[in-house]
């Protein structure tokens, strides 16, 4: 059964909801079990702080006492005297019986463990709320006594109650609107980049992923999804140039070996001279194809670093001298000329099979294209720690739209060469592969009309 997914607006709106009713319901679940308790702790602390004050005056007469009386009635504490068991101060006050037994209760208790605790604080909860709680010390050998009643804090917890209601009601009311706006603006470029996915998916490749957003996470996600669009528009060009190049390199030399086959069967077959010569044919075309195949082969092992590098210290300059003269047939035999610039015993570390693949193909690529004087200057020289590898020729240039492309498989210059080394169209992308397993930079510098320069640079390993 196809499982059903929510909206992310929705999603966000619940989850936003969600934490203003935890947080609603911690602040209702302190103030009814905690509240009451901090508030009798606080009152209690009170008293035996100003009761403290309190005995430490001169006498009831002071202006200092009656001073710190007024401050105790505002905070709702009322102050007694007593000599013995008779009301000295205020002499004028009445005090209910609950409240006087209360009172008798504290000072004997007081009486009894006066020398263990001098400062005792007694609550005593019962009907009558004038006297709830009780605080009892000495002032100049009479009993001080302190008493504040329930009444406060009923008062207090109702106001706090009726406050945390009204809070409550705005804070969900706040919530439902800010989760709302909060949903809908994080969803909605989200939403819109997903219409514009469907429409790139139903073949629309002008489409762009534009958020506009205040957040950097959705722009950088826009930012790889265009990204991700162009590197595969790319791929779809170039998967349709590499079908269009390969079934034509493979459609020109089976042909011509089935057609130079029926040549030899129908025509050539009993004139030794003609036979050897359509036989030819069909040896350099399977060599051709053999090429592509193996090229095809060796590039796809490469990109998927199924062919790891071998690395070890190599001699440079016997490598390329080794390269260079692999191409004394066309210098001998056709006219050209390759300027040797090599200095001696420039050490690297690298894979030396892959790198002398690489000097084969550049320098092979410079021959290809290379101008009517058919010169190709290789250099290698070395500057501190880098090897710089140089290969010129005097070609017709690259254009610079097209200078970043010539890496890619099956890339063509769009200008006719003679191309008298034989080649799939692979050469380059091959090289870049290599470098950049290697982690080496390279590049090429052009202009049109003056030929090209392709350069490399290695790691110098020196002697000791």
């Amino acid at each position: 059964m196809k499982r059903k997914y929510k909206k992310m607006k929705f999603g966000i709106l619940l989850y936003f909801m969600l934490f203003t009713a935890i947080i609603i319901s911690l602040v209702w679940i302190f103030q009814m079990l905690f509240l009451e308790g901090f508030y009798q702790n606080a009152k209690t602390e009170s008293m035996k702080k100003i009761g403290s004050s309190l005995s430490s005056c001169e006498s009831v007469d002071s202006v200092e006492f009656s001073e710190k009386v007024t401050e105790s009635a505002e905070q709702g504490i009322s102050v007694y005297v007593f000599r013995n068991s008779d009301l000295i101060y205020p002499s004028d006050a009445e005090i209910g019986k609950n409240c006087s037994d209360a009172i008798e209760k504290a000072v004997n208790a007081f009486k009894i463990s006066e020398k263990n605790a001098y400062f005792e604080i007694n609550s005593v909860y019962g009907k009558d709320a004038e006297c709830s709680f009780v605080y009892v010390t000495k002032l100049n050998g009479d009993f001080l006594v302190l008493t504040s009643s329930r009444e406060n804090i009923v008062e207090t917890l109702n106001i706090v109650r009726l406050q945390l209601l009204t809070i409550t009601v705005l804070v969900v009311l706040i919530g439902i609107i800010i989760s709302w706006y909060l949903s809908v603006k994080i969803s909605k470029p989200i939403d819109e980049m997903s219409k514009t996915a469907a429409k790139w998916a139903s073949g629309d490749n002008t489409v762009s992923f534009v958020t506009g957003s205040r957040y950097a996470e959705l722009n950088e996600f826009a930012d790889t999804l265009n990204f991700a669009k162009e590197e595969i528009s790319k791929s779809e060009i170039l998967l349709r140039d590499l079908l269009a190049n390969v079934s034509h390199d493979l459609k020109t030399p089976l042909t011509m070996i089935k057609a130079y086959a029926e040549m030899i069967k129908d025509i050539s077959g009993n004139n030794k001279e003609k036979r050897e010569r359509h036989t030819q044919v069909i040896i350099d075309e399977a060599d051709r194809l053999t090429m592509l195949v193996n090229d095809i082969l060796d590039l796809s092992k490469l990109q998927s670093d199924v062919d790891a590098l071998e690395l070890s210290e190599i001699n440079l300059s016997d490598l390329t001298e080794k390269v260079i003269a692999r191409f004394s047939p066309f210098v001998e035999n056709d006219g050209y000329k390759i300027e040797n610039h090599v200095a001696p015993d420039l050490i690297t570390y690298a894979d030396e099979n892959k790198i002398e693949r690489v000097l084969y193909n550049l320098i092979g690529n410079s021959v290809n294209y290379t101008g009517e004087d058919k010169t190709v200057k290789v250099f290698l020289t070395a500057d501190n720690d880098k090897i710089l590898l140089e290969i010129i020729d005097t070609g017709k240039g690259i254009s610079e739209e097209n200078i970043n492309s010539i890496w890619e498989r099956y890339y063509r210059f769009s200008e006719t060469n003679t191309r008298p080394v034989k080649g799939t169209g692979l050469g380059l992308s091959i090289v870049k592969t290599i470098l950049d397993a290697h982690k080496l930079r390279f590049g090429v510098r052009s202009k049109m009309d003056f030929g090209s320069n392709f350069y490399v640079e290695f790691d110098r390993v020196k002697n000791e």
